[in-house]
């Protein structure tokens, strides 16, 4: 028995289900934490969604987004007796933060994810590196189940195919273009959606302008580097976060700049007070041969071959410089390799 049909058989045996995912959700850990719930409701099941933030606002347009809490602050009775927790799209318990504590403390967890670094946390473990998605994996349990979805479903999950996948620009093989073209059967619009999850409002567009100021590109062209400062939020939001807070996304715009391998996009997280170390985000991308996953664990993060990220402690600059040394390191060995 393979581990979807294990899956299977204790979605059917089981009668109460915690789902959750990791902190700062993004399209596929939505995407497939609710097309999951929505499957184990409709197969007459108890389920929770619980994950340590709350719904970015660009995903407002998601079906069944009232079933999500953030809360850490549940009742006994709401926290115990789930028979069994499932995390998606998690590389490590750690990445679930607060409420890891509660599905630690659960008698039986499956851990469903595509990332290459996972740690293997779960009593069972369906994991697939060559997946696009998480919401890829959802989906073939729905097909182990004989569960054809709802158009409801099918939405979660193409969401979660395309943002994990960057609108199919890497991580997809035939089999996602299958599963792609069996969710688009439901009727789904897909320019409509792409126009909800990457348009971005006036806000963001003065903020790109500032950003793109920063940019910086290696000696030898394969390495293209912004940052986003706490002083460009400020300027850009004056008081207001809500319309800009979605901000991974420009690092789209970086990786597409011609003949560059690798971009990397460096935002402040806060202003610490003086003498002390701020917070740095790192997302890191690759277009062929670099494995940006691999740069992300010399830093103590992780994700895909293709996209990873981390989280610095430090100076901006000092940051960047290890960063980019660290990516230099890397392009020089494949290429010695070659």
């Amino acid at each position: 028995m393979n581990d979807k049909e294990k899956i299977a058989e204790i979605f059917k045996s089981r009668n109460s289900f915690l789902i959750g995912s990791h902190v700062n959700p993004d399209g596929d850990s939505l995407g497939s934490e609710l097309a999951l719930a929505s499957l184990l409701k409709r197969m007459g099941k108890k389920v929770a969604v619980l994950n340590p933030d709350s719904l970015p606002s660009v995903y407002n347009f998601l079906p069944y987004k009232e079933w999500l809490s953030h809360s850490c602050h549940r009742s006994t009775d709401e926290k115990d007796g789930w028979e069994v927790g499932i995390v998606v799209d998690c590389s490590e318990y750690e990445r679930l933060k607060e409420v890891q504590k509660f599905f630690s403390s659960l008698p039986f967890v499956i851990n469903i994810d595509h990332h290459i670094s996972n740690k293997k946390f779960g009593d069972l473990n369906f994991l697939d590196s060559s997946a696009s998605s998480a919401g890829e994996m959802v989906y073939q349990i729905f097909r182990t189940l004989a569960e054809r979805p709802t158009k409801e479903e099918a939405l979660l999950l193409y969401v979660a195919i395309v943002t994990d996948t960057n609108c199919f620009k890497f991580g997809t093989t035939a089999h996602t273009h299958r599963i792609v073209s069996e969710l688009l059967a439901f009727g789904l619009n897909p320019r409509e959606l792409q126009e909800k999850i990457y348009d971005i409002p006036f806000l963001a567009v003065k903020l790109l302008e500032l950003i793109f100021s920063t940019l910086q590109i290696s000696e030898d062209g394969k390495i293209c580097w912004a940052e986003i400062t706490r002083g460009m939020l400020d300027k850009i939001n004056k008081g207001e976060n809500e319309d800009i807070a979605q901000t991974d996304v420009f690092i789209n715009h970086i990786t597409s700049i011609k003949d560059t391998e690798v971009a990397v996009l460096f935002k402040e997280l806060d202003s610490p007070p003086i003498g002390e170390a701020g917070k740095i985000k790192i997302s890191l991308r690759s277009k062929s041969f670099v494995d940006v996953n691999k740069i992300a664990k010399v830093f103590g993060g992780g994700g895909h071959l293709r996209a990873s990220g981390c989280l610095i402690r430090g100076a901006l600059k000092e940051v960047e410089e290890r960063v980019i040394a660290e990516v230099e390191k890397e392009i020089g060995n494949k290429i010695s390799n070659v």
